[in-house]
């Protein structure tokens, strides 16, 4: 996605976190602790079960403050460390980019987190306060939470198997073709 300058004023100015955008004051990988990180990847998780996935935005506070982020910041961007740690607790592992923008003068760094490719994305593993293995998450009034009712539980395998009947639709139409 290009970030022109209207389009952030947009996302950031005129709109509020959501379903579909988190802004995050901080990130450091290398000054993180694990429950950072963990936390991290419940908010990844959570964008990348909603329709149309989403965004986090860091260098922004939950009051629209653009703060950004420093050099040293940015330099701890390993995208190796950041799946690594991701794969230990998701499964499968949310597709994301990851982009550094210039806006106001600062930096800010934005994770693009796609909706899932072919099935919902799923807690592996524990995280005592953050994470339960088994656990789906989703975005519910502009908090990363555990699907805890039936409707939205409905509306997540609903969009699974549209997603898997044309994934199978377009496999037909490849065979066909051949």
């Amino acid at each position: 996605m290009q970030y022109t300058p209207e389009l952030l004023d947009k996302v950031i100015k005129e709109s509020y976190e959501d379903n579909h955008i988190d802004f995050k004051e901080n990130f450091n990988w290398h000054k993180f602790n694990d429950y950072h990180k963990t936390k991290l990847a419940k908010h990844i998780a959570a964008i990348s079960n909603m329709p149309n996935g989403g965004m986090l935005i860091f260098g922004v506070s939950d009051s629209k403050m653009i703060v950004g982020l420093t050099p040293e910041d940015l330099e701890s961007i390993d995208r190796t460390w950041i799946d690594n740690h991701l794969s230990q607790y998701l499964d499968p592992l949310p597709k994301y980019n990851i982009k550094t923008i210039d806006y106001e003068g600062k930096k800010l760094l934005i994770f693009e987190v796609d909706e899932f490719l072919t099935v919902p994305t799923i807690c592996k593993r524990d995280y005592p306060d953050v994470l339960r293995a088994g656990g789906v998450y989703h975005r519910q009034h502009a908090s990363s939470m555990l699907i805890q009712d039936a409707s939205s539980m409905h509306n997540l395998l609903e969009l699974a198997v549209k997603k898997k009947k044309e994934a199978l639709l377009n496999s037909i139409e490849d065979i066909l073709e051949q």
